[in-house]
Parts: structure tokens; sequence; C-alpha cells
């Protein structure tokens, strides 16, 4: 593996020094119970408490935050952190039953073949419920600081895709915008040949910088600036199943 040798601005999060790049990204895997053990009592600058009705990040030790804030400052290229059972599981089950249920149609940008879910043509679930609250101040509050991102961040966008066989969403840039892009991850089953993995481009060119798989309940977020990825195809070993996910870009305030 590489280094990325390219420096951050005053004003980014990332460090001088990153950590060499790992093909599948930096997961947190498996929170385990004797991390949750050692969470304190809330203080003033406590996560804001409508995060937790979604995650036990929001209560997470401050042993877990600091590793957090951490592997995300430290990401390489690409400032991320990605992080499993990122909502309480029966939210998770809930989500993913929501989103098979929810009413998808073709993106409406021709060059990009996928689903989305216009959240304006939804039945009242717990997926608008989600999304509703990703739209909120708090959210941006909760994402920002999970990741110690320096300074005020407000959502600008929450969209809701799903892919189907033969489906792929292109290279592209989110923003020329700093700030965050936070992915959540719904698909289950998922296996390594059904693709669909999250894959951002080499400033070389000929190669991935790194690729994150689309594991349920899990959420990925990066330094969305300047960022160039696609997802890849969701392939014919997938039949009877769809890629989910749901993103939000939360920016700088205007």
């Amino acid at each position: 593996m590489t280094r990325a040798t390219e420096k951050s601005s005053p004003d980014s999060p990332a460090t001088s020094s990153p950590r060499p790049e790992r093909p599948s990204g930096f997961f947190v895997a498996n929170f385990a119970e004797s991390v949750f053990g050692t969470v304190r009592a809330p203080t003033p600058n406590a996560f804001p408490p409508s995060a937790s009705r979604w995650t036990r990040l929001a209560s997470a030790s401050s042993t877990l935050h600091d590793a957090i804030r951490h592997e995300f400052a430290t990401g390489g290229r690409v400032p991320h952190v990605c992080l499993q059972q990122a909502l309480l599981p029966e939210r998770a089950e809930a989500m993913h039953q929501a989103l098979r249920e929810a009413r998808f149609k073709r993106h409406h940008h021709g060059p990009y073949p996928l689903h989305i879910a216009p959240l304006d043509q939804q039945q009242p679930s717990i997926l608008t419920e989600f999304c509703a609250w990703l739209k909120t101040a708090d959210s941006a509050a909760y994402h920002a600081k999970l990741v110690g991102w320096p300074h005020a961040l407000e959502t600008r966008q929450v969209q809701v895709s799903r892919m189907d066989v033969g489906e792929h969403f292109p290279e592209h840039l989110d923003t020329e915008e700093e700030g965050l892009a936070v992915v959540y991850n719904f698909t289950r089953p998922w296996e390594e040949r059904f693709g669909g993995v999250l894959a951002f481009a080499h400033p070389d060119g000929d190669r991935d910088l790194m690729r994150v798989p689309p594991l349920f309940n899990s959420v990925f977020l990066f330094r969305a600036v300047g960022a160039r990825h696609r997802v890849t195809e969701w392939t014919a070993a997938a039949q009877g199943h769809q890629r989910y996910s749901i993103t939000t870009f939360i920016l700088s305030k205007r």
C-alpha cells in the first residue's frame, strides 16, 4: 500500500501524516459491550439528545469517541471513517423493511442509472422519520461532532437510493464545498460478488484509492470536497436483492 503524501490545509480536519490506505476502508467493527460499559454521564458538550433515538454512538464513551475522531482525521487522502452497527439494531431492521416498501423511481439525471425515493412521495414510516431527522440542525451537529469537524455544518440534501441488477453510479464529485458526506447502508444480504462497492479514484487514475463495501447498518463519513468516487455495478449475482443507502450532505454554513 502507498502512503498519501498530500498535506491538508490549516482548516482541514486531516493531518499531514495520514495512515496507509486500506482497500476496504477502516471499520470500527461490532462495538464491544465493554466499551459501551464505560459510558459517562452526559456533559454540556454531549451529542444532541435527539441522536440517542437512533444510535448508541450518541452515548459513546470518551475512549471510543476519541478513536473515531482519530481514525477520521488520519484517513488518508480522503479523511474518513466507517462504523458498523450505526443505528440501534431494531431501528436498522425496521429501516430495511421500510426501504423495501418505499416508492422508488429512476434517477432524474439520465447518466445516473439507479433509483431514488423522493421523500415527498413516501408514506409516513421510520424511513421518513429518519430522513426528517437527518435534515435537522441536531443531525448536522451530531455527525460533525462524531468526527471532530472543526466548523459548524448544516444539512443541504438527503437522498435515498436503490440499486437493482445492472445499475451503478458513475464516477463523480458530490461537491466542491467543504463539509461531510454521510452514507448509511441498509443492504442485506451483501456478498463481494454482488458489487455495489463505493470506490474512490486514486489521483494517478489507474487504480482505486479505497473501496468500501455496503455492509448492513454501517455508516461511512468522509470529507466530500474533491473526493471523486463511484459505486460499482450491482451484478446479476445479486438477483432478487437490492442495494439500499441513504446519503446526506452536511456542508459549511452559508
